[in-house]
């Protein structure tokens, strides 16, 4: 991934964030929406609203960060009824806050952020590819 002159005055665990979590435009808008509840629990329907993404689009995100152990979950036998939350008091969640306020104030963490998901979406098309030809 490409980074600008300077930017290594920025918080490694602000990028080291981005590169494990902030894996696809879906994860960064269900992260983003999680922190703003305050560790309240949100249904997946809700967050999908919310976010303005397809429920299994949203529900596939929630599992990904599950498995990092960034989100909760509380499952149920109906999709849409699964029950999410941002823990509050988590390491990963003080990032997450971090990485907010940060890109909320600066053009270069919002440009990070928008490199690395054009980054990974080039790796995700280019996989695709190969696999084809194989």
């Amino acid at each position: 991934m490409f980074f600008s002159p300077g930017l290594e005055q920025l918080d490694p665990a602000l990028i080291a964030f981005v590169k494990c979590h902030v894996t696809s435009p879906s994860k960064w808008e269900v992260l983003r929406t999680l922190a703003n509840q305050d560790g309240a629990w949100t249904r997946t329907d809700e967050l999908a609203r919310a976010t303005h993404r397809p429920i299994a689009e949203v529900a596939a995100a929630l599992v990904d960060l599950e498995r990092d152990g960034v989100v909760e979950l509380q499952p149920s036998l109906v999709p849409a009824d699964v029950r999410c939350r941002l823990p509050v008091d988590e390491p990963t969640s003080i990032v997450l806050h971090r990485l907010i306020q940060a890109a909320t104030h600066s053009q270069e963490v919002r440009e990070i952020i928008a490199a690395h998901l054009q980054h990974v979406r080039f790796q995700s098309h280019a996989l695709e590819a190969s696999s084809a030809l194989a």
